[in-house]
C-alpha cells in the first residue's frame, strides 16, 4: 500500500507544532490504495487537505486548478462556470444549453451537485479536495465520465475548539471567517461556519471612472452530529450563501478579416470608443448579477452486525441566478438582459458496504435524483444604435424573451467488489445501470419564434471498470484500470435548435467514453521521496458539444463525432531536510477531435467571403486542452527565538496555450501564463490557542492571463481576466 505523501510546499500559515524542537508539517494525500474509500481503486487522484487549500489561499472552484495539474476551469458568472479534467468535460459553445450537462461531476458532503455554480460561493472550512481524473461511473454515478470533483467540508467535533481568520490585501480585497464548534450533550455536536468576502474591481470603466469586476460574498454553514454510540451517527448541514458582483468582459482584440475590421467599422458609425488589450473598457451601461443558493442534507451511518455499514445520504439544493447585462459599447445598443435561473435539486443515496474480507469485500448502491431547471432569458435592444450596429431593423427596439424549463429524474443501482487474489494482487470490478427521464420545452418569441413543445426523452445510461493492482515491491505498486460509461443525453431547451434542423435535432444522444490508466505509485528513503505516475487514454464517442444556426442566431446542441485524450500524469514529493520540502505535479495532454466533421467553423472563416456552412475540425486540438500544466511548490519551516513557528514558501502554477472555444478559433487562442504566489509568517502559543499571522502575494509577477476567452460580433475576442498581482496580510487565532 502507498501511504500519504507530505505536501508541505502546499502551506501558507504557520500552525502549533508537533513538539518545541520539529515544526509538524502539513500533508496531502496523493492516493492511497484505500485509505478513504474501501472500494476506491489506486489511481492518479489529487487529493488535497483542507489546511492546504486554507493555506494556499485557495478558496475558489476555479483557483484549484493552481494545485491540481490537469484541471481546467473556465469561469465567466457563477452559471457559466465550466470544468474539464484531462482535456474532457463541458462540450463548450457559445452559450450555456441548460439541456447539457457537464460530465465532470462536483461533489459535496457526499451530495451531487448538477451544475458549477452551485459551488461558486468561498470553499470555507474544507476538510479535503480530490480531483478523480478518468471515467468514475460505478462509484460516483452518471455524468462523471470525465472525473469527478469530490469535497468534504469538516464535521463538528466533540471536543470545543473555533478559529478567527482575518484577511486584508490591496484591490479592496477582505475576507473574514469564523468557526466554532463542539458538543451540544446527549451525543450532540455542532459546528457553524460565518464568512464574507469582498473583491474590488480591477477593470476600469472609463466613461464614469468605476472600478469593475468585483463581488460582495456572505455565507453561512450550520451542521449537528448525533452520534450515541460507535454504531450509529447522523450529520445534518443547512448552508445559505448569496452574493453580488458587477461582472465585465474585456476587448481582447478586434480581428479584419478580407482587410475589414467590420466591429472598428460599425463602432466608428455609432461614435462608439473602442478599449482593448488592458484592464479598461468603454460602457454606457454595466452589468451585474446576483446569486442565491443553499440547501440542507442529511447523512446517517449504521454500522450493522459482522461489520456492514449503511449510508444513507439525503439531500435537497436550491440555486437562483438573476444576471443584468449590458452590451460591450459606451452606446445603448440593450441593456438589462440576461438569463435568469431557478434550478432546486434533490436526491437519495443509499450504500452498504460489507467488513473488509479476506478474499473479497464489496459495496451496493442506489439512487434518485430529481431536479426542476428554469430559464427565462430577455434581450432588451435599444431603439436608434441597433439599427446601425447589426445593418438591420431585427434586433431593434424589441424585447426577445425565451422560456426553458427542464425536468429529470434518475434511478440508480450500482456493485463493486475487490477480490483479494493474493497477498499481492487485487482486482476489482464494478458496474451501474441508470434509468434517466428527461422532460422540457422551450419557447422563443419577437425574433426566430419558436415553440418546442413538450419534449420527453428516455436513456439507459451504463458504466463499468475493472482494476489490476499488484504489489511490486512493498513500497512500489502498480495498477491498470479499464472503464466505460456514458454521459446523460441532453435537449435543446436553453436557445432553441435551429427550425430547418427539424424535430429530431431537439434531442441529443447519450456521450459515450472509454478509458483506460496505466500507473505506479512509490515511496523511498523513509516517505522522504514520493512518487505517483500514470498514462491515460480516454475516447470520447458522440461528443455533445454546440453548433451555432446564423439564420436564428442561436446556438443549439449537437452530437458531434469523436475525440481522444491521452497523455502521462506525475506528481512528486520530495523532504531532502527536517522542515523542507518540495512538490511538483504536472500533466502533458494530447487530446484531439478524431472525427468531427460537421463542425462550427470560426468567425475568421464564418465572416470570409463564400465561407462553407461547416468546417472539418478532425485532428484539431480539443479547445480548453492545454498540452502541459504543472505546479512546483516549496515550503520551509524552522523553529523561531521564543518558541516561535516561521516558514517561507512559494508556488509556481504554469499552463501553456490553449484555445478558448470549440471551434478552434485563432481569435480565441489563450496565451500560456505561469502564476507566482510568495508568502512567509510567524506563529506561537498565545493562552490556549494558537496565533498566526503571513504575508503573502498573488501572482507576484503581475501576469496579465485571461480565465476565458470567447468570440464576439464581427471577429471580436472579449474574455475574463484573472486576478492581478495582490498583496495582503492574514491573522489568524486558532482555540
Amino acid at each position: 500500500m502507498i501511504g500519504s505523501a507530505s505536501t508541505g510546499a502546499f502551506a501558507d500559515e504557520t500552525r502549533p507544532a508537533a513538539s518545541s524542537t520539529e515544526p509538524q508539517l502539513q500533508t496531502v494525500k496523493v492516493e492511497a490504495a484505500r485509505a478513504v474509500d474501501a472500494q476506491q481503486p489506486p489511481a492518479s487522484t489529487q487529493t488535497l487537505s483542507g489546511e492546504t487549500l486554507q493555506q494556499q489561499r485557495i478558496d475558489r472552484l476555479q483557483d484549484l486548478q493552481q494545485l491540481a495539474s490537469g484541471l481546467d476551469v473556465a469561469t465567466v458568472n457563477a452559471y457559466d462556470t465550466r470544468i474539464t479534467i484531462r482535456g474532457v468535460g463541458d462540450g463548450g459553445g457559445s452559450e450555456i444549453n441548460i439541456g447539457m450537462p457537464s460530465s465532470v461531476g462536483l461533489f459535496l458532503d457526499n451530495v451531487y451537485l448538477s451544475r458549477p455554480g452551485m459551488l461558486s460561493n468561498d470553499l470555507v472550512d474544507i476538510d479535503s479536495a480530490s480531483v478523480l481524473s478518468g471515467p468514475q461511473g460505478t462509484l460516483k454515478g452518471y455524468n462523471t465520465t470525465g472525473g469527478a470533483i469530490d469535497i468534504h467540508s469538516r464535521p463538528p467535533t466533540f471536543t470545543p475548539e473555533g478559529s478567527v481568520r482575518q484577511s486584508v490585501g490591496s484591490h479592496g480585497y477582505t475576507q473574514t471567517q469564523a468557526m466554532l464548534s463542539g458538543p451540544l450533550g446527549d451525543g450532540w455536536a455542532g459546528r457553524i461556519n460565518l464568512s464574507h468576502t469582498e473583491r474590488g474591481g480591477t477593470v476600469e470603466n472609463i466613461t464614469n471612472g468605476h472600478e469593475l469586476g468585483g463581488s460582495i460574498q456572505d455565507g453561512f454553514r450550520g451542521q449537528l452530529l448525533y452520534k450515541p454510540d460507535d454504531d450509529f451517527s447522523l450529520r445534518l448541514i443547512a448552508d445559505y450563501n448569496k452574493a453580488s458582483s458587477d461582472p465585465v468582459l474585456v476587448l481582447d482584440a478586434t480581428h479584419a478579416i478580407n482587410g475589414v475590421d467590420t466591429y472598428r467599422n460599425r463602432a466608428a458609425l455609432l461614435g462608439a470608443d473602442v478599449v482593448s488589450g488592458g484592464r479598461k473598457v468603454a460602457l454606457d451601461d454595466e452589468s451585474s448579477a446576483k446569486v442565491a443558493q443553499g440547501g440542507v442534507s442529511a447523512e446517517a451511518n449504521w454500522r450493522l452486525g459482522e461489520g456492514y455499514n449503511l449510508r444513507s445520504v439525503t439531500s435537497y439544493r436550491y440555486f437562483g441566478f438573476k444576471p443584468k447585462t449590458a452590451d460591450n459599447l459606451d452606446v445603448p445598443l440593450y441593456s438589462d438582459s440576461g438569463g435568469d435561473v431557478r434550478d432546486r435539486v434533490w436526491s437519495q443515496d443509499f450504500r452498504l458496504d460489507s467488513p473488509r474480507g479476506e478474499f473479497f469485500d464489496y459495496a451496493l448502491g442506489a439512487a434518485y435524483f430529481g431536479e426542476n431547471l428554469d430559464t427565462y432569458a430577455h434581450d432588451h435592444y435599444a431603439a436608434y444604435y441597433p439599427t446601425i450596429y447589426y445593418a438591420s431593423t431585427t434586433n431593434t427596439n424589441k424585447l426577445v424573451q425565451r422560456w426553458g424549463e427542464l425536468n429529470e429524474e434518475v434511478f440508480s443501482t450500482w456493485a463493486q467488489g475487490t477480490w483479494h487474489v493474493t497477498d499481492a494482487l487485487d482486482i476489482t470490478a464494478g458496474a451501474r445501470e441508470t434509468y434517466e427521464k428527461k422532460s422540457g420545452s422551450f419557447r422563443r418569441v419577437n425574433k426566430n419564434d419558436f415553440d418546442s413543445g413538450d419534449l420527453n426523452q428516455y436513456s439507459r445510461l451504463p458504466a463499468a471498470m475493472v482494476n489490476f493492482s499488484y504489489q511490486l515491491q512493498p513500497n512500489l505498486q502498480t495498477y491498470l484500470t479499464v472503464a466505460y460509461g456514458q454521459k446523460s443525453g441532453g435537449l435543446n431547451i436553453s436557445s432553441g435548435a435551429a427550425t430547418k434542423a427539424g424535430t429530431d435535432s431537439l434531442f441529443i444522444d447519450p456521450e459515450t467514453t472509454k478509458g483506460a490508466e496505466l500507473g505506479f505509485k512509490g515511496h523511498w528513503l523513509d516517505s522522504r521521496v514520493n512518487l505517483d505516475t500514470a498514462l491515460f487514454w480516454s475516447q470520447i464517442s458522440k461528443f455533445q458539444t454546440t453548433a451555432y444556426d446564423l439564420d436564428s442566431q442561436s446556438s443549439y446542441l449537437i452530437n458531434a463525432g469523436t475525440l481522444r485524450s491521452r497523455g502521462v500524469q506525475t506528481t512528486l514529493n520530495l523532504k531532502p531536510l527536517s522542515g523542507w520540502s518540495i512538490d511538483f505535479n504536472a500533466t502533458l495532454l494530447d487530446n484531439k477531435y478524431l472525427d468531427f466533421k460537421n463542425a462550427t467553423c470560426p468567425p475568421e472563416v464564418t465572416l470570409a467571403a463564400n465561407a462553407p456552412a461547416t468546417c472539418d475540425q478532425s485532428g484539431n486540438r480539443v479547445f480548453r486542452s492545454p498540452k502541459l500544466t504543472y505546479t512546483l511548490a516549496s515550503r520551509y519551516e524552522w523553529q523561531a527565538l521564543d518558541g516561535l513557528d516561521a516558514f517561507v514558501a512559494g508556488r509556481w502554477a504554469y499552463r501553456t496555450w490553449a484555445y478558448g472555444t470549440v471551434d478552434d478559433s485563432a481569435f480565441t487562442r489563450i496565451p500560456g501564463y505561469g502564476l507566482l504566489a510568495l508568502s512567509t509568517g510567524l506563529g506561537g502559543k498565545y493562552g490556549e490557542g494558537h496565533w498566526s499571522t503571513s504575508l503573502w502575494v498573488n501572482n507576484a509577477l503581475n501576469k496579465r492571463y485571461y480565465q476565458s476567452l470567447n468570440t464576439g460580433d464581427y471577429g471580436t475576442a472579449f474574455g475574463v481576466l484573472g486576478d492581478p498581482r495582490t498583496v495582503g496580510v492574514t491573522l489568524g487565532y486558532d482555540f
